[in-house]
């Protein structure tokens, strides 16, 4: 049988359960309809039909839990449209949920749906605000390594709520509160106990925090409520203290009064804003104030202020604690007085911190300064330090418990680090972490801090293509399938529970496209970096929702999906055709084995026909896979310091093609380090464009597979844009010297033939589509049994 004929047959029977269900649901045998859509509902994305078809018959039936679920799944992944939301409302409202429902209805009726309206109209009008008033301390404690609600411990088990969605900058909030309900059912439903948000997020996200726990008494979510700052040095500020300090703690009070439903703020860039009425205080079990401070502002500030302590109200500097430990002291006091006077509660505080800045010493990760000298005394030709502000990790130290509560104080602190497998390089190169790395370095990270609560208030790995960091466990910092980040997350957690920490919360909701990576941003346009997503760049691949291009093909080896595309070349026995999404270009061959494909993407290049110069070259045959690129156009070269085993990879900056010859595209994620005590730790290189060969398994993704091969010389491929150093496909803009520049399209060029050129649309609002990856089913299974 032809496999185009077998997709026919498949498809005919996945319809089949489908069109029955209707008939069954039609003539009101409901149950009936429910089971015959089970088989359509099993795996990790089911069609968007039977998930509807499937929430109204939960409904009808009044599985209403089940019910919420489905349409959560719905709304959340915004699938399903005005019926979606229609069935969310009325199942909100079935639950006793009047302001979750018509939000949910309002939303449905935004988007032409009409029976929403009559639903709406049955609805009770919405609450008044209540007043402000002033309140007992919410039942939170965070002591002894735990944190504490009502009395009984509990592990965090939380997700980071990164929000930004497909062609949005991270400020550029989504503001449906019904999408912000569903992600938070849909967290519920993982088994997931907390949220936590980096700064003041829309008012509708409140309403929506505040109908689900009203709902789930039994199991809220509680709230990490960030407050966030930039560097005072990024925002041309001289110091963290004066005007700066004032503009932080106005930030804080701001967050304060929207988490007790009190504040009204206008419209102003970067910042969320509106009428804040939801009180969710009763649910924040932390106040988590800062970012991942980086070593160079903390040193200055403790270079300008020595001496510097401080003894408040509530909370304190130790004697010996460094000015910056000090200035966050007071930080969090005067947050915490204000919130007692103005409404008589405080909730456990924290700062944000990372391994960067742990208070722990490691003799592998040497400084700038000392690895030059290290380096000089030996024989290599080094160049010392850049003058100014350096990133160097383990010089200063920004230690938690150099903060306590001031004595009789209703305040408790917590420790919250970002802590991942793969960076800082010790967390790699250091011997006396071996051989379980993570889990060892949180052990010593608890004893240090003990007893105060150690929260991982970041841990995850990405699903991407591209390997920014490499990890002698395998937890690298990329390069993972859906199925493999599922596996390595959850292996952390397990590290994280089984350590007693007092929890852990998952990086992050979704993927988020505007994010950027050290090693592969430079050869991106920065003010266009959310209108396509960047497959080799681990940081836009975190997330437990996909997202993704829209009806992206599956890799799988088969023709059929490509029936409506034309033919880019066509002759005897060969032909190819080519297709263009937000994240790849996808090509498709049938013909002698190995392909030789010509790529010309800028002026210059290879001259292999009239006219003609590639930039890349593909090979792909039963053996393997590579791309070459063009040796000038090559964004790196091979150094080195005078000695054996010193090369490194050192970054051009913009570049444009010679005429050649074609090269192996190589990275190196992790340089050549030397130790304080003068051991080496070689770096590590890897070949980007080698190929390889895979499958995207039913209803998610394996990015690392680049093409499939199928029946008949058949061969599918996927080139992520970065590989070809498409600067933003979305504008059609190439990598070139001295800024990228525009092009009409591609030209492909195969052996024997001519060249034939190939261009896509442009685009301003990228198309997307969202799914939960197995990651999410993943916790399901473990966190849904915890209590």
């Amino acid at each position: 049988m032809r496999p185009w004929a077998l997709l026919l047959l498949l498809g005919l029977a996945w319809a089949a359960p489908l069109e029955e269900a209707r008939a069954l649901y039609a003539r009101g045998e409901v149950g009936a309809a429910l089971e015959r859509l089970l088989p359509l509902l099993e795996g990790y994305d089911p069609p968007e039909e039977a998930l509807l078809l499937a929430g109204f018959a939960q409904y009808r039936l009044g599985r209403l839990e089940e019910a919420l679920f489905t349409f959560s799944r719905l709304v959340g992944l915004l699938k399903g449209g005005g019926e979606a939301l229609y069935g969310f409302g009325l199942v909100l409202r079935a639950l006793g949920d009047l302001e979750g429902a018509r939000s949910a209805l309002e939303g449905a009726r935004r988007q032409g749906y009409p029976e929403a309206e009559a639903i709406l109209k049955t609805l009770p009008p919405p609450l008044p605000p209540s007043p402000k008033a002033r309140k007992a301390p919410p039942p939170f404690a965070a002591q002894e390594g735990r944190f504490l609600v009502g009395g009984q411990p509990l592990q965090v088990r939380g997700v980071n709520l990164g929000v930004a969605l497909p062609g949005r900058f991270p400020a550029e909030f989504p503001e449906e509160e019904a999408l912000y309900r569903a992600w938070l059912e849909l967290l519920s439903a993982m088994g997931a106990n907390a949220v936590r948000t980096y700064t003041l997020l829309p008012p509708a996200f409140y309403r929506a925090l505040l109908g689900h726990n009203r709902l789930h008494r039994a199991r809220p979510l509680y709230l990490f409520q960030g407050v966030w700052t930039e560097l005072p040095e990024d925002e041309g500020y001289t110091d963290w203290e004066g005007p700066f300090l004032e503009k932080f703690l106005l930030e804080g009070r701001e967050v304060l009064d929207a988490l007790h439903g009190q504040l009204r703020r206008l419209p102003r860039p970067g910042h969320a804003h509106g009428d804040y009425t939801a009180d969710v205080s009763p649910w924040t079990l932390g106040l988590l104030v800062g970012r991942e401070f980086e070593p160079y502002s903390v040193e200055a500030y403790n270079r300008h202020h020595p001496g510097k302590a401080y003894r408040g109200r509530f909370v304190e500097a130790v004697p010996g604690a460094s000015p910056f430990a000090a200035y966050l002291a007071e930080v969090l006091d005067r947050l915490a007085a204000y919130e007692w006077e103005a409404y008589g509660t405080v909730r456990p505080l924290g700062f944000v911190n990372w391994p960067t800045l742990d208070p722990l010493t490691w003799p592998s990760e040497s400084s700038l300064w000392e690895e030059y000298a290290l380096r000089r005394a030996r024989g290599e030709r080094v160049d010392p330090p850049r003058s100014g502000p350096l990133h160097e990790e383990d010089t200063v130290s920004l230690d938690p418990t150099h903060l306590r509560p001031t004595p009789g104080s209703p305040v408790s602190l917590f420790a919250a680090y970002h802590v991942y497998p793969y960076y800082p390089d010790f967390l790699v190169n250091e011997p006396g972490l071996a051989p379980e790395r993570y889990r060892r370095y949180l052990e010593r990270l608890k004893a240090h801090h003990h007893p105060m609560p150690l929260l991982i208030a970041e841990f995850g790995l990405p699903s991407s293509r591209g390997i920014a960091h490499f990890h002698p466990q395998g937890l690298h910092h990329g390069g993972h399938s859906e199925e493999a980040q599922a596996e390595g997350v959850l292996r952390l957690w397990k590290d994280i529970a089984g350590l007693g920490l007092a929890g852990g919360m998952v990086f992050a909701l979704l993927d988020e496209w505007f994010k950027r990576n050290w090693l592969f941003m430079a050869w991106e346009s920065p003010e266009r970096d959310p209108f396509w997503h960047n497959l080799l760049d681990p940081e836009e691949n975190y997330g437990l929702l996909a997202a993704t291009a829209p009806s992206p093909f599956r890799l799988d080896g088969e023709a059929q999906e490509w029936e409506a595309v034309p033919f880019l070349l066509r002759e005897e026995g060969r032909f190819l055709k080519a297709k263009a999404d937000p994240e790849y270009l996808w090509l498709l061959y049938r013909g002698p084995l190995p392909l030789r494909l010509y790529l010309d993407t800028v002026p210059g290049g290879v001259p292999v026909a009239e006219g003609f110069g590639a930039e890349f070259l593909v090979e792909v045959g039963l053996e393997g896979g590579r791309l070459w690129v063009e040796r000038g156009y090559y964004p790196f070269q091979e150094l080195d310091y005078g000695l054996p085993g010193t090369a490194y990879l050192s970054f051009r900056g913009p570049s444009k093609p010679g005429t050649g010859p074609l090269v192996p595209f190589l990275l190196e994620p992790n340089r050549r380090r030397t130790g304080r005590d003068g051991a080496e730790y070689p770096r590590v290189v890897y070949e980007l464009g080698r190929l390889r060969e895979g499958r995207d398994p039913e209803g998610h993704r394996d990015p690392t597979a680049d093409y499939a091969l199928g029946e008949g010389g058949l061969l599918e491929l996927r080139l992520p844009w970065g590989m070809l150093l498409l600067a933003d496909p979305s504008q059609r803009l190439a990598w070139y010297e001295p800024k990228p520049i525009p092009l009409e399209g591609l030209r492909l060029l195969w052996e024997g033939g001519q060249p034939v050129g190939f261009s896509w649309p442009t685009w301003e609002e990228p198309a997307f589509t969202l799914r939960l990856k197995p990651l999410y089913f993943r916790l399901k299974g473990f966190w849904g049994e915890a209590p």
